[in-house]
């Protein structure tokens, strides 16, 4: 999960560009600049309740006022704001190309815009920018039409939320042939019960502890090599400084990656700097 800052650019204005390339159809054309008070209001309430953590408590609609629908909003965005020459896609490339890595899994590569709350249920929200996050395909399939119940149930918002620098994300070495990794959420003692159910339903909804498993195989072969000349040259001891001090650099890079979780729990497993790291297959995982 990372925090990034909001877009600038209002909802009302990005409406209007976008709309301004609706030039086949003047009777749609003239729908949609009917609604913009609508979709204005509609941007203006959804930030203040991602501000206040109630995306829950927006109501799901059908249409837009009753003059658009659903349909025509999502249209909207994704030819008149997606199409490689429609009149909203540099707002469209500038959200994208915010960041370049996932801020839903901080893994992979950004490819696509997801709606935080789906076109679908909240078609007022299509095209408002504060509702586009930049991630990738994989985190965007899973939430294509889910939005939260609950308090609980909301994901991540990397606009409006901030969880801190605090470490939360925590990894424990599973002994075996191959040893093996296991990645869960410790929330701090600062964060609230809230905080913690909204974190655990992200790592679950985005399924991160298989993804951060998956990805600790490769590195786990890849540092074989390095930790048995560590141990060659200081026994377990070395073993265990060469892992401190890969965790201590990778925590200062980025507090909750994965890799801060893998090295620092590899570091702290006796087991592992003893006999569980010849047990890593030469082969590759």
């Amino acid at each position: 999960m990372r925090k990034l800052k909001k877009p600038v650019d209002a909802a009302g204005d990005v409406f209007t560009l976008c709309v301004s390339g609706v030039v086949k159809d003047e009777v749609l054309k003239k729908r949609f600049e009917q609604v913009k008070p609508n979709i204005v209001k509609a941007a203006a309430d959804y930030e203040a309740a991602a501000a206040a953590g109630t995306l829950h408590m927006v109501k799901e609609e059908a249409d837009v006022a009753g003059v658009v629908t659903q349909k025509e909003m999502a249209k909207l965005y994704t030819a008149w704001m997606v199409g490689s020459t429609s009149k909203g896609r540099p707002i469209y490339d500038k959200i994208r190309n915010a960041c370049s890595r996932c801020p839903l899994c901080r893994h992979r590569e950004v490819e696509t815009l997801d709606h935080h709350l789906p076109k679908k249920l909240f078609p007022a929200l299509a095209v408002a920018p504060s509702n586009l996050i930049p991630a990738c395909s994989d985190c965007n399939g899973i939430k294509l039409t889910q939005g939260p119940k609950t308090a609980e149930e909301q994901t991540f918002h990397p606009y409006f939320d901030d969880f801190g620098t605090e470490r939360w994300l925590y990894a424990k070495v599973l002994e075996g042939a191959p040893p093996s990794l296991l990645f869960f959420v410790q929330p701090p003692a600062a964060w609230t019960a809230l905080q913690a159910k909204r974190a655990e339903h992200h790592f679950t909804t985005f399924g991160l502890a298989e993804l951060y498993a998956a990805q600790a195989g490769p590195e786990l072969g890849s540092i074989r090599y390095s930790l048995t000349q560590q141990f060659l040259l200081g026994g377990v001891d070395g073993v265990r400084a060469h892992l401190t001090e890969q965790a201590v650099s990778k925590e200062l890079f980025i507090p909750n990656s994965w890799q801060t979780a893998m090295y620092r729990a590899l570091s702290e497993s006796d087991w592992f700097c003893s006999e569980g790291f010849p047990r890593i297959p030469l082969a590759d995982l």
